[in-house]
Formats: structure tokens, sequence, C-alpha cells
């Protein structure tokens, strides 16, 4: 599923490509496996999954070893996915019932335009980051999404103001994400 790590450093958009490619063949692979499953959770179900893969990571992390046969770079393909399905069912203004690969293509670019923008202002200030701090970072944007979907619940008309900050949170933790992953593709550690 994941790629093996190599050793030369290559511009970070094409260490995006080469990870969101990768996501959307697994999103395209599960589709056919298992169809559109994944639209009967609700938006706060699937920000629910990106806590607790955010959370299963963290704890690798902290204890040191996983019982679960499951890498921690899979885990984070699996969260960039969830990640993708959370904000194209905030975009999505009906119930969705089919998977939309193009929409979810159409978002992957936008993405992709707002770390290249990100990392020209900061100058890739997360290459100095430790993996578990980027993972906590994730996390606590994690927490502030449903912190806001609360809001929201509570006052649907928060929505219009918060909805564009989950937009942005859900952005940052994309990229934050394919950071780490980029971090273990060079051989850093991800236990750190």
């Amino acid at each position: 599923m994941i790629k093996n790590k190599i050793t030369e450093i290559k511009p970070t958009v094409l260490y995006f490509d080469e990870i969101t490619e990768n996501c959307l063949d697994v999103i395209d692979s599960k589709k056919k496996e298992y169809g559109s499953s994944v639209c009967k959770y609700r938006p706060s179900s699937i920000t629910d999954r990106i806590l607790t893969k955010l959370s299963r990571i963290r704890s690798i992390q902290e204890k040191g070893n996983a019982k679960v046969n499951e890498s921690i770079e899979e885990t984070l393909l699996h969260t960039i996915n969830y990640v993708l399905f959370r904000i194209w069912r905030l975009e999505e203004k009906k119930n969705v019932r089919e998977i939309n690969l193009i929409k979810i293509n159409k978002i992957v670019k936008e993405i992709k335009d707002i770390l290249e923008k990100k990392n020209h202002d900061y100058g890739e200030s997360w290459r100095k980051m430790r993996v578990s701090s980027i993972i906590d970072e994730a996390l606590v944007k994690t927490y502030r999404i449903i912190e806001m979907e609360k809001m929201i619940k509570k006052d649907s008309k928060k929505a219009q103001k918060l909805n564009p900050k989950i937009l942005d949170s859900l952005f940052d933790i994309t990229n934050y994400l394919v950071f780490a992953l980029i971090h273990i593709k060079e051989g850093k550690d991800a236990m750190q």
C-alpha cells in the first residue's frame, strides 16, 4: 500500500502528488471493494474517525510500539482519506450516496495550492518539526473542529461563520499529514 522509503529528497510538491495519488488510488480501490459505504457516516462521525486515527499514532509514539498490524504510514494515509471525505462532505449541500472522485480530486488540487502558498511564506519550516509535533498539531486542529461542530449543532446559524474555519483546519490537517509522511519517506523516525 505505502511505497518504500526513498533516500533522495524531492521538492515537497512532488511528494504531495505521490502521496495524494496513493490516497486517491486507495479511495478508488475501497470504493470498488466496499461501494460508497463511507457516505453513511455523518460528517461529525468522519471527524471522529480522524481523531481516532491520529490518537492511534500518538499512542504508538508514546508507547513505543504497535500491536495492530498497520504501520504509522498506513494510518497517516487512511487519515488523509478521512480528511478528504470530511472536506467533501462539508462542501456538499445535500446528503451524498456515492463517492465523487472528481470532486475529491478537485479538493486535492485546492489543498496543494494552499501547501505551495504556505510553504513559500513559511520557508518549509515544517521540515524542522518532529513527526510527533506534526501529529500533535493535527490533533489540536481536530479537537478545534469538534468544538466548532458542537457549536453548530447547538446553533445552526453559526455554520456560515464556522464552516470556513473548519475547512481551513481540514486543509491544514491534510498538509501536516503529508509532511509527516514525507519525513518518514526521507528516513525520519516516525516515533519521534
